[in-house]
């Protein structure tokens, strides 16, 4: 269909630019005629070969090479016209993207104090109205130890310490004359990689610390055991490796400076435990960093000026892109030429599916569901515009449902079904899957969405056409439930993103499928087709020059003869005359 289009968006310039080149092409060849008929010299004078066989290859030239040129020109201004638009198509998308992604059109929680914590929105997940309060309980803290002080050089005995970290497998580390100093042994239990990081640190009396440090979180707190190797050879004034130690049955060994702890907080009487100081599963879309213990009010602003300048740059940029395509594909005018794309199919499927954005829905759940709902409208000539007041009574009435129309997510309700596909690949909505059963014994897992079977490939399922989630792609893992609901929140980013992805698409094997894809293809083939039919011209028209002087020299010979033939006659005759008289 699309090569379909090109054809005749081709021929449709061609046409146009054969109109514009055909009085050129009048003016060319009568010049060249009288260029012809000066050089037979019509008065009875010699034929000038020379100019005539330019003259002549000239005509050939013409009237070989312009047709292809013609169409060459043509080819040029619709390669150019569809880089152009693909370019801001995808300009337009990733801009949107950006700014969806950064955050500015969700709603922010706000901290009271930031000193005690700090909070953000978590990506992709509403935030909605907040007012809580939130006490910090304690601060999450590694586990930290220290030796005494030593000289640098201090050697310590042979043997082993054994690090043991929470309830985890304990890791030996070897002690022996080439790591025996606090230095050594400070760079093997780094090199261990059991989670405990060692430095020595130097005091101002020149003396050297030992210093180890876990992860935060009670659950990271460590041991280490000690033992001297008794068969060994120990080094003169060495140090017993029960210095080392710490924790269990050890005494005199290293000495604590902090324990590990895990961080607490209590949001409205409720207390939670995390190993570390970032929560960001206790309320939904929000993301919470604790700075030291007190309490705070949680609280959120809504981004409504940030939504409505959003809607108002998207229609802008959307009648923009618009423009540019109505003008590569307007019809001539008594003023102007046909656009380069005149009539082109793949530049009508990029129109109709822009069209639809405002009637397609971009969240999965909601009273609004649509730009058109939201206050965009598309005028006669298919551009749009934006009812302010509609805007502001929908974000006053419905702010969550349009703050979820610029958000991208997808989930599921169970941890065991994995949703696999692209962000915003599949339209907006809520899906069940049943008779989900995972692969076993080198099968393919199955499941169904609306009684269509799943396309399955080992653990992976996809979503089959006419099953209303197409481009839907599931992982079923081991232990998955016989049923999950899936919901899709494709937002406008999404749904731009896929009008750019379905155009510009390629089978597995990199062949274009998309109409954009297709059309450039298809152009691209034209060029090079039409570049060696030009270089085929072209040697035509060297073989027929070359014949003519090959003819032309022939006939000059012959010319030649012949006067030099009519000279000896006339002097005879001349001859003959006087004799008689």
């Amino acid at each position: 269909m699309t090569t379909t289009s090109a054809t005749s968006s081709s021929a449709s310039t061609a046409s146009t630019a054969a109109t514009t080149s055909t009085a050129s092409s009048t003016t060319s060849s009568a010049s060249i005629g009288a260029s012809i008929l000066s050089s037979l010299n019509a008065n009875g004078a010699s034929i000038d070969t020379g100019s005539l066989i330019t003259s002549l290859t000239a005509a050939q030239k013409s009237s070989t090479e312009t047709p292809i040129t013609t169409k060459q020109t043509a080819n040029t201004a619709q390669i150019s016209s569809v880089a152009s638009i693909a370019s801001d198509l995808s300009t337009f998308s990733s801009s949107l993207n950006t700014l969806i992604s950064g955050g500015s059109l969700q709603t922010q929680p706000v901290s009271s104090d930031t000193s005690v914590m700090t909070v953000s929105a978590v990506a992709g997940a509403p935030v909605g109205a907040l007012n809580q309060s939130v006490t910090v309980n304690a601060i999450a803290q590694a586990q930290s130890v220290k030796s005494a002080a030593y000289t640098s050089s201090q050697p310590f005995n042979t043997g082993t310490l054994t690090l043991t970290v929470g309830t985890g497998t304990p890791v030996s580390i070897a002690v022996n004359s080439s790591n025996n100093t606090l230095s050594g042994i400070a760079q093997s239990i780094n090199a261990a990689g059991a989670g405990v990081s060692a430095s020595v640190i130097t005091g101002s009396d020149g003396t050297s610390t030992l210093v180890l440090k876990g992860a935060t979180g009670a659950a990271q707190s460590f041991s280490l055991a000690s033992s001297d190797d008794s068969t060994a050879t120990q080094p003169d004034g060495g140090v017993s490796l029960s210095s080392l130690a710490y924790g269990g049955s050890a005494t005199g060994g290293l000495t604590q400076t902090q324990a590990a702890q895990d961080a607490s907080i209590t949001v409205d009487g409720v207390t939670v435990s995390r190993a570390s100081n970032s929560f960001s599963d206790v309320i939904p879309g929000v993301s919470m960093t604790l700075v030291k213990t007190g309490t705070i009010n949680l609280s959120s602003t809504r981004p409504n000026d940030a939504i409505t300048e959003a809607v108002n740059d998207f229609v802008s940029a959307y009648n923009q892109l618009l423009t540019e395509i109505n003008t590569a594909t307007a019809a001539a005018t008594g003023s102007a030429d046909a656009g380069p794309l005149r009539g082109n199919a793949a530049m009508r499927t990029l129109k109709t599916q822009l069209s639809q954005l405002t009637t397609m829905p971009l969240n999965a759940t909601g009273s609004i569901r649509t730009l058109a709902e939201l206050g965009v409208k598309t005028g006669n000539d298919g551009t749009l515009s934006v009812d302010s007041t509609a805007l502001n009574t929908m974000l006053t009435q419905y702010p969550d449902d349009v703050e979820s129309m610029f958000v991208t997510s997808q989930s599921s309700s169970s941890a065991k079904v994995l949703v696999t596909s692209t962000a915003g690949a599949t339209t907006s909505g809520v899906f069940q899957v049943t008779g989900i059963t995972p692969a076993t014994g080198g099968g393919n897992a199955s499941g169904s969405i609306g009684g269509v079977a799943m396309t399955a490939s080992s653990w992976n399922l996809t979503a089959a056409s006419g099953s209303g989630a197409d481009g839907l792609k599931l992982q079923i893992l081991s232990g998955s439930p016989t049923s999950a609901t899936i919901t899709i929140n494709q937002g406008l980013g999404g749904a731009l993103q896929a009008v750019l992805n379905s155009l510009t698409a390629t089978d597995s094997s990199g062949k274009p499928v998309g109409a954009l894809a297709t059309l450039q293809a298809s152009l691209a083939t034209t060029k090079t087709n039409l570049a060696d039919q030009l270089t085929k011209a072209d040697a035509q028209v060297t073989v027929y020059h070359d014949r003519l002087v090959t003819q032309f020299t022939q006939m000059n010979t012959l010319v030649s003869g012949y006067k030099a033939t009519s000279s000896y006659l006339t002097q005879q005759v001349d001859l003959w005359t006087k004799s008689d008289s």
